[in-house]
């Protein structure tokens, strides 16, 4: 993981240095291929400082307006249907989480490029009508506390705003708990909610209630698929809880928008092979990752992985990471 990390460093530097060269034509020359980007949140004005996911209205329509003369835009089922245009990149939209932001922000920009694309919704509504992993970003943001005990472990906060012991931040840690233990985190950061909440930042938690979830997918650019229903990381609970995550999802959805949900990404795009085929078996037909786990499941038609979009670099830098298909 440290060298993948190390590897992507240095080749963002050194694209970005042939940029700077002079050599924009040749580093965006057309490429044939395929890509499924995958988004989350847009803001007004992309503020990374809350979290590593979000990109800026205006940088994503920029984005949006270029792809959309440049390359091939096709809808999900059209990807899978494998409707292709030659000699040019073809490419389907997709966003994570259900963020209310993409309803205020991002539809408006799809619908004036009549650009296709697919929300896959985290159904918490009933607990919660944020993600536990924002509400531990923004209260680790605000947080003025040096320490906390979670777990009987304590976590110290560091200069990026993370508790971390032995080297595991606690939004990793939390990353391999079931969310009866995940939610023990709101009331340690209690205080630090009543913070959030006064400085009207929705933006960065609110996510789309079920009547946003019902008329989003009655819109004909737009389809809806599943997350799960806690946005845990599936494969690090046990085999029955997390099938049962991956179910009540699909149940959820299907009661919200009156139809047969069969699209399933799986959250931080980690899976098995157990668990994807158990999506499968209840209904689901499209199966979102980011990475195959082998290439034998590459050749699997319902599986497809996806290129997950870094806000941390230049759009110029961006496209010519996505022509070329990797950050490395």
């Amino acid at each position: 993981m440290l060298w993948i990390k190390i590897k992507s460093k240095i080749t963002l530097h050194f694209r970005t240095l042939m940029l700077k060269l002079g050599l924009k034509k040749l580093m965006l020359k057309k490429r044939y291929g395929e890509r499924i980007l995958v988004f989350h949140g847009i803001d007004k004005d992309g503020k990374t400082s809350y979290n590593s996911r979000f990109f800026s209205l205006d940088y994503f329509e920029s984005f949006i307006s270029f792809i959309s003369e440049k390359y091939n835009i096709i809808s999900l089922d059209d990807y899978y249907a494998k409707k292709f245009k030659p000699n040019t990149l073809n490419i389907a939209i997709t966003f994570d989480d259900g963020y209310l932001n993409n309803i205020n922000y991002a539809v408006p920009i799809l619908e004036k490029y009549k650009i296709p694309a697919s929300f896959y919704i985290t159904t918490i509504h009933k607990k919660k009508n944020y993600l536990w992993a924002d509400f531990l970003d923004l209260a680790s943001f605000y947080s003025n506390k040096k320490e906390v005990l979670f777990l009987d472990q304590t976590y110290t906060k560091n200069k990026k705003n993370e508790f971390v012991c032995n080297n595991v931040s606690l939004k990793n840690k939390a990353k391999s708990l079931n969310y009866e233990n995940i939610v023990k985190l709101y009331d340690i950061f209690n205080d630090e909610w009543e913070i959030i909440i006064k400085n009207n930042i929705s933006d960065y938690l609110q996510l789309m209630n079920p009547d946003h979830i019902k008329k989003l997918s009655q819109n004909p650019l737009f389809t809806i698929g599943a997350h799960g229903d806690t946005h845990v990381n599936l494969i690090k609970i046990k085999s029955d809880i997390a099938k049962k995550e991956i179910l009540v999802s699909k149940t959820k959805l299907d009661e919200i928008c009156n139809t047969n949900i069969t699209e399933f990404a799986f959250p931080f795009g980690y899976y098995n092979k157990e668990l994807a085929e158990y999506c499968l078996s209840i209904g689901y037909k499209k199966i979102l990752l980011l990475d195959y786990n082998d290439k034998d499941d590459s050749q699997i038609k319902q599986y497809k992985n996806r290129f997950m979009m870094n806000p941390y670099i230049s759009q110029e830098l961006q496209l010519v990471c996505l022509l070329k298909g990797n950050y490395f």
